[in-house]
């Protein structure tokens, strides 16, 4: 019980980061704080300050991009209702399973670890054009978005801070 509201205190926390989206994150109805090219000296320090402003919507916008991208890739679709359901089955099974392999005894972990292999080898075998695609796209919306957006005032004190301590 106690791991159970440890983990919706964090999910809390996060959500309070989350940034309001019309009018903070889409500048939309706004003036002063709006979409515009930066000076180049000026960029990382904009970019640094944007990915951490807007870290919560950064992640339920990458979190959106890899739904659209199984959605639209049927195959994609299908490695995740086949892992989802090998991830499942194991996961469910007593933690102190063992299965007798020849002369070898695999305890849960070994298996754990076997399926992530497993996992990862035919994601990329199959699908890594449309995943590589898909983080590719999402990179460039997300640098975009934080290179052009003015800073927003409540996050321009804590960059002006961290400018000074790096400063002798």
């Amino acid at each position: 019980m106690a791991a159970t509201s440890g983990m919706a205190k964090n999910v809390e926390q996060f959500l309070k980061r989350v940034r309001k989206w019309d009018v903070e994150f889409l500048c939309l109805g706004q003036t002063k704080e709006s979409f515009n090219m930066p000076r180049p000296e000026d960029a990382m320090a904009r970019m640094t300050a944007n990915l951490e402003y807007f870290a919560a919507n950064y992640a339920f916008c990458l979190a959106l991009f890899a739904l659209i991208a199984v959605v639209i890739y049927p195959q994609l679709l299908v490695l995740v209702c086949c892992f989802s359901g090998l991830w499942y089955a194991l996961l469910t099974r007593p933690p102190h399973i063992k299965v007798q392999v020849a002369a070898i005894l695999v305890t849960k972990s070994h298996m754990k670890y076997a399926l992530a292999g497993v996992n990862g080898l035919v994601v990329l075998i199959f699908a890594r054009t449309m995943i590589f695609a898909t983080i590719g796209a999402s990179l460039l919306f997300v640098l975009a978005h934080a290179a052009l957006h003015e800073v927003p005032s409540k996050a321009k004190g804590k960059m002006e801070e961290k400018e000074a301590e790096r400063e002798p």
